[in-house]
């Protein structure tokens, strides 16, 4: 099936497919392609294993989204008048940003789907995506017109209730959300609680959904600590890809296709290396072109919104949330005993205990913003740290983000290897239709917290607190101090014309036998999260591989 062949100091290797990259494209696609034909196929992952059992624990990401050993750092900015960096980090490790992410199964509804078809990529509407999501999920609650019963992925609804959450959800109408109990079931200003990518309260990952079932076949080969630095082309064809691996070059030769799946941030960087992309950038990081691709690496978007923490008094040790039970190392691992027992509670949730969709513009067709809601806060400003350090007293957060920002930035290489850096420019705020959501964003927040039952259980808003009033404050705050959503992508995005990087069945354009599979090729956010979405782009996408073939 494959051939390993060996002169000097350089090995070489054949493959019929080369998958760069195990995060939410690359191992749905091993799986599927693996069991739709005998082809011969390897999977590239720059990280090491997922064995750590810390992976398994959901609110492991505490530990594990930051960390140099399972996640890779890339600096956005200088943006703003402030000249602010974010930080971005995105998985290194086996299965990619789904080992590390915060397990929220977020699904987007027909509207960002059935755009895809409008702009003239056909095959890519809400019907696809609803058909791959009821075969792939095995939801806790059965099979349905929306939702899957015995698919590879397993999803599970926040448990057990939670006083601090009704209170919240219950208050959501006050901006005109409605509770409901399937938060993926609409397309409605909602509120209900998170459906997150897990078993019996144990993580799943693209890797123990596709990849490990792929790798019990015989066509199926799997290589860590594996940093592709280019694809190899004759003329404008792809052959392979040259890689290091333990210290040593790898040539890979693949004789059908190169499959990319690095993600909205590593794909562009790798096309970028492999002379794809725009001349001027090319030349400028001394890389020979292969093909130009006026918009490789641009179209970047991602989230930018706004945190709120309250302080809580609640008339119950219920009713105080989550900081009480873990607010010290000895009642962190006494949940964590409760959590092996029952595998519920509040280490057996990802990054929010409930959602909310809402209209930040009462005027907006549909839900314009999301909000993630715990009943916990931090000492931080963030949820996004290395360690658990809630607040001394009780607390709760909402991180509020628009879900479909205009704006669009970019990523390039500077130089040919992979250690070169990588220069992002994020744009956040950059066009009116943004600065307007955002800046209405934090006044509907205000409203919720002064209405219905929370109101009668928070106290002082601690962040952003009293000095911030206006919608101009709020808009400032955005840029300067707000949060990211984690959800990058664009930058390598479908579409029918000439300059788009991949075509409607997600090949690149200007060079043969490459495809990119990941987040990159969405022009827009898909409403929220991007690890279900991608997953079901990808099982669609190996249809098309297998076709093609």
């Amino acid at each position: 099936m494959s051939r390993f062949t060996q002169r000097g100091e350089e090995k070489t290797v054949e493959y019929d497919y080369v998958i760069i990259g195990s995060g939410a494209g690359g191992s749905v696609l091993a799986d599927r392609l693996s069991a739709g034909s005998d082809a011969s196929i390897l999977v590239i992952e720059a990280g090491g294993s997922d064995r750590n059992p810390m992976h398994l624990v959901p609110k492991g990401f505490f530990f594990t989204m930051h960390s140099d050993k399972y996640a890779k750092r890339f600096d956005a900015g200088p943006f703003g008048p402030n000249d602010c960096v974010d930080a971005w980090w995105r998985g290194r490790v086996l299965g990619g940003s789904t080992t590390i992410n915060g397990l929220v199964w977020n699904r987007g509804w027909a509207g960002d789907f059935d755009s895809l078809v409008e702009d003239g990529n056909p095959g890519w509407g809400w019907d696809t995506f609803l058909a791959a999501y009821r075969e792939i999920e095995s939801f806790q609650f059965g099979a349905s017109e929306l939702h899957g019963g015995s698919g590879p992925v397993s999803v599970e609804i926040t448990a057990p209730a939670e006083p601090v959450s009704e209170a919240f959800m219950a208050s959501s109408a006050a901006i005109g959300a409605t509770r409901v109990m399937d938060i993926n079931g609409s397309d409605l200003e909602r509120a209900g609680y998170t459906q997150f990518s897990t078993r019996r309260g144990l993580r799943v990952t693209a890797a123990t959904s596709f990849l490990r079932p792929a790798l019990r076949r015989p066509n199926v080969t799997l290589m860590t600590r594996t940093e592709v630095a280019r694809i190899l082309f004759d003329g404008t064809r792809a052959v392979g890809v040259l890689a290091r691996r333990r210290g040593e070059k790898v040539e890979i030769k693949a004789r059908r296709e190169v499959l990319v799946c690095g993600g909205s941030l590593d794909s562009p960087i790798l096309l970028e290396r492999s002379g794809i992309g725009r001349g001027d950038v090319l030349a400028a990081a001394s890389v020979k072109q292969v093909a130009e691709s006026p918009n490789l690496g641009e179209r970047l978007n991602e989230h930018r919104g706004l945190r709120f923490m309250y302080k809580l008094n609640g008339r119950t040790a219920a009713e105080n949330g989550f900081n009480p039970l873990v607010g010290s190392s000895v009642k962190q691992m006494t949940q964590g005993a409760k959590y092996l027992v029952r595998r519920d509670g509040i280490i057996a949730q990802g990054s929010a205990t409930c959602l909310l969709y809402f209209k930040a513009d009462p005027t907006s067709d549909r839900p314009d913003t999301i909000g993630f809601f715990n009943p916990i806060s931090m000492k931080a400003p963030t949820m996004h740290n290395d360690k658990l350090a809630v607040d001394d007293e009780p607390g709760l957060m909402l991180a509020a983000y628009p879900l479909r920002p205009t704006s669009q930035g970019n990523i390039h290489i500077t130089g040919p290897h992979p250690g070169d850096p990588v220069a992002i420019q994020p744009n956040f705020l950059d066009t009116e239709e943004d600065r307007r959501i955002l800046s209405k964003v934090g006044p509907r927040v205000r409203e919720l917290f002064a209405s219905g039952p929370i109101a009668d259980l928070v106290t002082e808003e601690r962040v952003p607190g009293s000095g911030v009033r206006t919608e101009t404050d709020f808009e400032q705050l955005g840029l300067n101090a707000g949060s990211s959503g984690y959800h990058p992508l664009g930058s390598c995005a479908i579409g029918p014309n000439a300059d788009d990087v991949v075509d409607a069945r997600l090949r690149v354009r200007g060079v043969e036998g490459v495809r990119v599979v990941d987040a990159s090729v969405f022009p827009r956010q898909p409403s929220g999260n991007t690890s279900a979405p991608t997953q079901a782009l990808a099982w669609h996408a190996a249809k098309l591989i297998l076709e093609d073939a």
